[in-house]
């Protein structure tokens, strides 16, 4: 249940993030260098910060297995 939630926020932030890249001018520079780099940077800064809240969210779910005992109920 955390991933869903985690992706929710995810999405929510990206989303907003996107939003305020469009709000500063991003689009309308698209053949200046440094305007170029100044996006590549902050979208590598917003898929750091995606993965930081996916595992402050998540914590130690994704990496939890199914115990031998689950899985010998199933046969």
């Amino acid at each position: 249940m955390r991933e869903y939630i985690a992706a929710v926020v995810m999405i929510v932030f990206t989303s907003l993030s996107f939003w305020g890249m469009n709000m500063f001018g991003f689009q309308n520079n698209p053949h200046d260098v440094l305007w170029a780099i100044g996006a590549g940077l902050a979208l590598l800064i917003i898929m750091l910060i995606n993965v930081y809240i996916y595992f402050v969210i998540c914590k130690e779910t994704p990496w939890t297995w199914k115990n031998e005992e689950s899985s010998n109920q199933d046969e």
